[in-house]
């Protein structure tokens, strides 16, 4: 059902430039050639994971979206003033907290880990932009393209509560506290991630004034970025959505 929906948002996304109203669009030579820009991200992080079909002894699992910001430069190469062609370079900061539970099968103790990820990456989109002139001074964007992700570091924080009978029936825990790389790490909790990442960018905003722009922005991930020594291999994907605020150079 998801799959179905994103699809649908990517065909609306890709149709609606030849769909759209002759009025707002216009097919002449652009005023500027070269169009660049600074911006501001603010947004969350996701990263997907199905970690409850690989594991059975995972009995549940909460999985969040962290904060995740970022500053960028863009550049911009108006073939008309319809369509142009358009890449960026981000620095990113992303977060993201996981827990659950776990009972091992057979034997009475449980544990509870609390998963904490911050991680930063240099992003690079590379997109087909369309421009609508929806007023003399209000212009509304929509770019779709791939991005491209080269993770720089970071770090995985793991605190596990372990609670067991022991043999005289009595009620012990234990806590275990850990600190790994977040990137390309085998000693992280269940897996570490690959530092490099490709998927899809999708944008769409305003341009007021022809400098001060407003979008929002979604990268979904194609590639399995979790890396894990184990025979289990999991699969997990990166997810971000930002607001981005820019102002045109």
């Amino acid at each position: 059902m998801k799959n179905q929906k994103l699809t649908v948002i990517i065909a609306i996304f890709l149709l609606f430039p030849f769909l759209a109203n002759a009025q707002i669009v216009t097919h002449g030579k652009a005023d500027e050639f070269l169009e660049t820009d600074v911006h501001l991200l603010l947004g969350g992080s996701y990263v997907s994971e199905n970690y409850m079909k690989c594991y059975s002894e995972i009995s549940d699992i909460n999985n969040a979206m962290g904060f995740a910001s970022g500053i960028g430069f863009g550049a911009k190469f108006n073939i008309t003033s319809f369509v142009s062609l358009g890449t960026e370079i981000n620095y990113l900061r992303n977060s993201g907290k996981m827990d659950l539970a776990a009972v091992a099968e057979g034997q009475s103790n449980v544990s509870i880990v609390f998963l904490k990820n911050n991680y930063q990456s240099f992003n690079i989109p590379v997109y087909i932009g369309f421009g609508f002139d929806l007023a003399r001074m209000v212009r509304w964007n929509v770019d779709c393209g791939m991005y491209f992700d080269f993770g720089t570091g970071g770090s995985q924080k793991a605190t596990i509560y372990d609670a067991k009978v022991n043999d005289l029936g009595q009620l012990t825990t234990a806590i275990t506290r850990q600190k790994t790389d977040y990137y390309n790490n085998d000693k992280a909790f269940l897996n570490s991630y690959r530092s490099f990442d490709t998927g899809l960018h999708l944008a769409t905003g305003m341009t007021f004034n022809k400098k001060i722009s407003v979008a929002v922005r979604g990268l979904f991930g194609f590639r399995n970025v979790a890396q894990s020594s184990g025979i289990v291999k999991p699969s997990s994907h990166n997810i971000k959505l930002f607001v981005a605020i820019g102002y045109k150079l």
